[in-house]
């Protein structure tokens, strides 16, 4: 599973400390991600790289998508559907031969 984090989301180092905005994201040859983020101390903003499982989110979660990293078999499954159109609904329904358009 991919973790990442959204430009511009708060968050905060696992380890505590102020809220930070993520403002960058890099790859890593590992597959996951690090990501630049700003805070104001003292007055003076600041910014350090971080890699992303050294951070959490202040509300809400990170996204999170399924896709194959490397080293790791993903099966991709179809899904079909059904899909009834206005006509076999309102057959369904009883409302043979009315027209309502």
């Amino acid at each position: 599973m991919e973790i990442r984090a959204k430009i511009g989301q708060l968050v905060r180092l696992r380890a505590g400390g102020p809220v930070l905005c993520v403002t960058c994201e890099y790859p890593m040859a590992d597959g996951s991600y690090s990501y630049t983020c700003q805070w104001f101390e003292d007055d003076r903003l600041r910014d350090y790289t971080f890699p992303i499982v050294a951070l959490e989110p202040v509300e809400g979660e990170f996204e999170a998508s399924i896709k194959g990293q490397p080293g790791t078999a993903v099966e991709e499954v179809e899904v079909e559907v059904e899909v009834e159109t206005e006509a076999e609904i309102e057959t369904e329904d009883g409302d043979k031969g009315k027209n309502y358009h």
